[in-house]
């Protein structure tokens, strides 16, 4: 009986400081890659605004049925979609700068609004090892579709 109890308390205790020291991971998650494309807006655009095109350069949006993903904006700038998996609904977004005359950066982003709980708090550390590769991946195949219709 003892030993249950010493048990019990020290997994309440766990679990304690385990969700004390999550606190101090933030709650709000921006996953971020950017690229430089040689080419005009005109034949960029059509690439990131028409979902319809996404699975040519999109490493994501190559599995069918792995994401619902929805556009929520489109303007000259700015593409906003709600991405939904597994019960999980996140935000993405891809924002056209124009540094230079003839080139633009191409930003994409993931935000991940993550609740309290410690599990999820201490996965989020993981998203960026998860997610970098296959972003940097569809921003180079971007490049190469935007930079090949020139």
């Amino acid at each position: 009986m003892r030993v249950i109890k010493l048990m019990l308390i020290s997994a309440v205790i766990l679990f304690g400081l385990m969700t004390l020291i999550s606190l101090m991971i933030p709650s709000h998650v921006r996953i971020s890659r950017a690229i430089d494309i040689n080419a005009a807006k005109p034949q960029l655009m059509p690439l990131i605004q028409q979902r319809d095109e996404w699975p040519r350069w999109n490493a994501y949006a190559k599995e069918p049925g792995r994401f619902d993903i929805s556009i929520v904006e489109s303007n000259d700038s700015l593409v906003v979609s709600r991405w939904k998996a597994g019960g999980k609904d996140f935000t993405s977004g891809m924002a056209v700068y124009e540094p230079r005359q003839g080139i633009l950066t191409v930003q994409w982003y993931f935000d991940f609004r993550l609740k309290w709980y410690p599990w999820e708090k201490f996965g989020s550390i993981m998203f960026d090892r998860q997610l970098g590769s296959p972003m940097e991946e569809s921003l180079v195949n971007l490049k190469q579709l935007a930079e090949a219709d020139r």
